[in-house]
């Protein structure tokens, strides 16, 4: 081989290292570096979630200060209501509200769009409206007014569907979104209001969303 092939080559090498390097940082900084939306933000290091939220808003996250309850569960399935947050001038049980759920199925067997089955359907374990109602209160008449979609909110993968339902005489509606990390577990959040309010906070709800964090799967990219 002479010296001016073995230049050619180390060249060309050189050049494919170059073109990589440029690749390889942004694809990493677009898989673990987020922004969030809101300056309040409430993280929770039992279950690896953060949720943002607006300046006049509340939260609650139970009397140990990491879950409100323990859902009833078949088998192995352990679930959790974990935090519930509300407009403070509304208050916790008031018209607004947006619920954090977390599953751990340990089942390798479930798939994203096997759990958004099982939420829409009555006779599954993890029936929507059978899931934890806290101090009493209740879904009645309770209908899906969608058709189950797919949504990045935050660079992450969700299942989510529309329903309504009535509650103490009043219209509600609500919107689900449902995504799973690695299928042995998965996190549900639902939004929901009175439908005479529901329009004017969807931007809000919709905010919320994109400010949800899964902590251990993301850097954050502080304001």
């Amino acid at each position: 081989m002479t010296k001016l092939t073995r230049i050619k080559i180390l060249v060309a090498v050189l050049l494919v290292i170059a073109m990589a390097l440029p690749m390889f940082s942004c694809n990493k900084d677009q898989e673990v570096t987020v922004s969030h939306i809101f300056e309040k933000r409430y993280i929770n290091q039992r279950f690896y979630y953060s949720e943002g939220y607006p300046d006049d808003w509340a939260y609650s996250i139970g009397d140990d200060d990491m879950h409100i309850a323990e859902l009833s569960t078949r088998g192995n399935t352990e679930g959790y209501l974990c935090a519930k947050f509300f407009p403070e001038a509304s208050g916790y049980n008031g018209d607004i509200a947006v619920t954090i759920y977390k599953y751990n199925t340990n089942s390798m067997m479930n798939t994203l769009n096997g759990i958004t089955d099982n939420l829409m359907d009555p006779e599954s374990n993890y029936y929507l409206n059978d899931v934890f109602v806290e101090e009493e209160l209740t879904r009645d008449s309770f209908t899906f007014t969608s058709d189950p979609a797919s949504e990045k909110p935050n660079h992450f993968q969700w299942n989510t569907a529309n329903y309504s339902f009535v509650r103490e005489g009043e219209d509600w509606k609500g919107k689900f979104y449902v995504s799973t990390g690695n299928n042995t577990w998965f996190f549900l959040v639902c939004m929901e209001a009175k439908t005479t309010v529901w329009d004017e906070n969807l931007s809000t709800f919709n905010d919320m969303m994109a400010d949800f964090g899964f902590e251990g799967f993301e850097k954050s990219d502080e304001k």
